[in-house]
């Protein structure tokens, strides 16, 4: 599961990195895209309105979205608490995304996410996850217009299982793209879920932070400094 992570890049930024996916289709920003503070968050949690790129006509659109998956058929904007990742395992099992798969696939841009390492249930300790390269994540995402929110975008964030490192920590990760697989992922209807394999995904770096992002209030750069995780006691004896 990815429950947080980060989208700390300008708008610029991001144009440029959505420009690189294909220099021949055009970028087009949304209306919402074009309110700049949406882009600077170090904690970004669900219900939190969000980048994302989508194909739009031959083009690329970069717009926000909220996170969590609203169903078209659900009266009840709640559930998309619950509906922030998708197993790509199960994609085409579930109602809730099998008939997204086909025309409503979207990416998520991230410099990264965060993931607690529960071993201690007493101590969970929080890390940050970036690409190894420092470079923009391009990970996999379904969307659709929820008539609950009043035709508000949402989307849910694919995962898959966890390669090493991140598999020591967690053993869920969301899906990414290469630059032309992300474009694939957006253009090819037919093919897109062959897409999603293990062959391609960057190496990761994982590290610990700060417990302060346990908390959704919390929401600035010092979060992403590495620190040493603190001592566990040991286990009592008796």
């Amino acid at each position: 599961m990815c429950g947080r992570f980060v989208t700390a890049f300008s708008l610029e930024e991001l144009i440029e990195e959505v420009e690189a996916i294909a220099e021949s289709i055009p970028v087009r920003l949304g209306f919402g895209a074009q309110d700049l503070p949406l882009f600077s968050n170090y904690n970004a949690a669900p219900t939190h309105a969000l980048p994302v790129v989508t194909m739009q006509n031959a083009e690329l659109l970069i717009d926000v979205m909220q996170w969590g998956l609203v169903p078209v058929w659900s009266k009840d904007p709640s559930v998309g608490s619950k509906m922030i990742n998708a197993r790509s395992e199960t994609l085409t099992e579930k109602p809730s995304f099998r008939h997204l798969v086909k025309s409503n696939r979207c990416l998520v841009p991230m410099n990264g996410f965060y993931e607690w390492d529960r071993t201690d249930s007493r101590h969970k300790v929080p890390y940050f996850v970036p690409r190894t390269d420092g470079a923009l994540m391009l990970c996999a995402g379904l969307w659709n217009a929820s008539p609950a929110l009043d035709g508000i975008n949402t989307f849910t964030m694919i995962t898959k299982p966890s390669i090493a490192p991140l598999a020591n920590i967690h053993d869920r990760s969301p899906v990414q793209f290469s630059r032309d697989v992300g474009l694939e992922w957006l253009s090819d209807d037919e093919n897109a879920l062959s897409l999603m394999s293990a062959v391609g995904q960057p190496l990761l770096a994982p590290y610990p932070v700060s417990t302060d992002v346990n908390s959704v209030r919390n929401n600035f750069a010092e979060l992403l400094r590495k620190v040493e995780p603190e001592p566990r006691e040991p286990d009592t004896l008796f």
